[in-house]
């Protein structure tokens, strides 16, 4: 999507984004139906398995359509919002089974057994092995619930619903259901003066409520997470619901067919032997006037910045080429059907394969005459003014909300932001701006953090209004949260100064932000962007912030991340718009 959200990566942040805290990273297709599948056709067979994550399981199921040559199977997700997953490199025979899931590179293998019902086998992603059973099913069996509890976190302009279940094998399990992250492991304790404790390590909340009515139906209380107190009340009910309803899924700007441009799918080498890099180029159908490299945002994207159901490279792509623009856009690397490893990249490495895709474009036999250009979505437009800076093959750039100042300050902006819009209160705002000072600091001199040094520093700023319990749960939560984040990326992207970079850029550049942008503020980067251009000799400039738009350039109400999902636009009009004859006016 964008920049990682780290302004919150050990706040009270009550965001439990999908692919953290011990997740399977992966980021899949809103699902046709709910979870528990219809009996199963003969052509088709059913593999369901869980995948323990130490702080997280993960219930799967494996649908594999063996009519087709060669295989085709997806595997679903029930504990990320029923999310589907289309899988490949299938290997299904009565000794074996084994897939790849593209979009992460996970990759499964095991044993069938005699039977020919079960298989043994492992889950391997990011360098880890975990241990991967499946039984093949008619139907995904259902959950034995004993019972469940059910309550809105109301974070003033944001409510969060989450759930705890309880199984009848005593097992504890966490979900914040709006964002359909489940799975988290839990802890239940009931105390002799009636107090209900729930404790979820891989998110480190804490529930703590009292039964508010004789029959046990109602529990009121309160949810702390980092440095978070929300009230909270819990209602028993039978079942926690899927959330997922499709028939409410829209996004009326994603393109359909037929379309009236070429699209091609390419592959091109990136910057060294181990990088081979993935996409789509897009070709009007009348010749192109211009061409266009989109650079993603932070971490891992697929060609189209796929987030929630929006593909906004696409939108992107498919208007430009009705107006005769033509644009490449491609997996990142490691991603989906590009080769490499991302894990280990930084902000610098990507930059060299997205030169490597404007090379690509510079060669290609319809559009070596056409003038070529960058449009970087947040990391993404840090990366187009490098690759400006030394390339005198781009024509020109364009920024959406790309940052001005280096990844600390980003950083440290983005956290009063996001928390002030979930409405938290300003003393908790500046502990945890101080707290995560110290961190970053920490991170920028030595790549790590010393949790021996951070407690009584922490316990500093915190005063005797925190427990040393407390305390050393938050300092355990910050750095679990790092030790799951690529740390070469984030100790690059701290330091590395845009205005660098852009003083050196004479091209044309169109910078654009939206005004409720929290990820990347416009007030703080948008004027350091201008600044650095003007003071290299650059006023081929034009800068733009556009009204109740997001870090997605959606229109929105507040801005915060958890409305991406809810808002049906995926990349407003009037940019949209912008763009496209900005850009062909550089091509006349």
């Amino acid at each position: 999507m964008a920049f990682r959200i780290l302004g919150c990566f050990f706040a009270l942040s009550l965001t439990v984004v999908p692919g953290t805290a011990g997740s399977c990273n992966a980021q899949g297709q809103d699902p046709p139906a709910e979870a528990k599948s219809p009996a199963n056709p003969t052509d088709k067979e059913l593999w369901y398995g869980v995948l323990d994550a130490e702080v997280r399981k993960f219930r799967f199921a494996v649908e594999i359509d063996t009519r087709a040559d060669p295989l085709t199977a997806v595997l679903r997700s029930l504990d990320e919002g029923n999310r589907i997953f289309p899988l490949s490199e299938i290997v299904k025979n009565d000794r074996r089974l084994s897939f790849t899931l593209p979009l992460t590179k996970a990759q499964y293998e095991g044993e069938v057994d005699d039977t020919g019902s079960g298989v043994r086998g492992k889950w391997k992603q990011n360098g880890v092995d975990l241990p991967l059973e499946f039984n093949r099913v008619a139907v995904v069996p259902a959950q034995s619930v004993k019972h469940a509890w059910k309550g809105t976190i109301n974070a003033v302009i944001q409510k969060i619903e989450v759930a705890f279940t309880v199984l009848d094998s005593g097992e504890v399990f966490f979900a914040s259901v709006t964002q359909k992250a489940g799975g988290f492991t839990a802890t239940r304790e009931e105390k002799d003066n009636g107090e209900v404790i729930f404790r979820v390590p891989g998110v480190g909340g804490v529930f703590t409520g009292e039964y508010s009515n004789a029959k046990k139906t109602t529990l009121v209380g309160r949810w702390r997470q980092g440095l978070g107190n929300f009230e909270l009340t819990l209602q028993r009910v039978k079942e926690v619901a899927s959330p997922v309803d499709p028939s409410k899924t829209n996004r009326p700007q994603t393109p359909k067919a037929p379309f009236s441009y070429r699209q091609q799918k390419v592959q091109f080498q990136g910057p060294n032997d181990e990088v081979m890099l993935a996409g789509t180029l897009t070709i009007p159908a009348k010749g192109a006037k211009a061409a266009v490299v989109l650079v993603s945002g932070s971490g891992p994207q697929d060609r189209d910045e796929t987030i929630l159901g929006h593909k906004p490279f696409w939108v992107i792509a498919d208007h430009f080429a009705k107006h005769g623009i033509a644009t490449l856009r491609y997996d990142d690397r490691g991603v989906a059907l590009s080769t490499g490893k991302f894990s280990t990249g930084t902000s610098l490495d990507f930059a060299d394969d997205a030169e490597a895709a404007l090379e690509f474009l510079a060669t290609h036999p319809d559009l070596s005459k056409v003038p070529l250009g960058l449009c970087g979505h947040s990391e993404g437009g840090l990366l187009a003014p490098i690759i400006a800076a030394r390339n005198e093959a781009v024509t020109f750039i364009v920024l959406l909300a790309a940052p001005g100042v280096n990844g600390e300050k980003i950083i440290m902006s983005q956290t009063p932001l996001l928390m002030r819009a979930q409405g938290v209160d300003e003393t908790l705002i500046d502990q945890q701006s101080q707290i995560q000072g110290i961190v970053l600091e920490m991170l920028r001199e030595t790549g790590q953090v010393d949790a021996e040094l951070l407690i009584p520093r922490v316990r500093a700023i915190l005063g005797d209004s925190v427990s040393d319990d407390e305390i050393d749960g938050l300092v355990k939560m910050i750095t679990s949260s790092l030790a799951k984040s690529p740390t070469i990326w984030l100790r690059t992207f701290l330091t590395l100064d845009p205005a660098t970079a852009l003083r050196k850029v004479d091209c044309a550049v169109l910078a654009l932000n939206g005004s409720k942008d929290l990820q990347v503020d416009p007030s703080l980067n948008l004027p350091k962007i201008e600044a650095a251009l003007e003071s290299g000799g650059n006023d081929l400039v034009e800068a733009i912030v556009y009204n109740d738009l997001n870090h997605l350039f959606q229109k929105c109400k507040t801005g915060s991340p958890l409305e991406y999902a809810e808002i049906e636009e995926t990349f407003n009009q009037a940019p949209l718009q912008k763009m496209t004859d900005w850009i062909l006016k550089q091509a006349d």
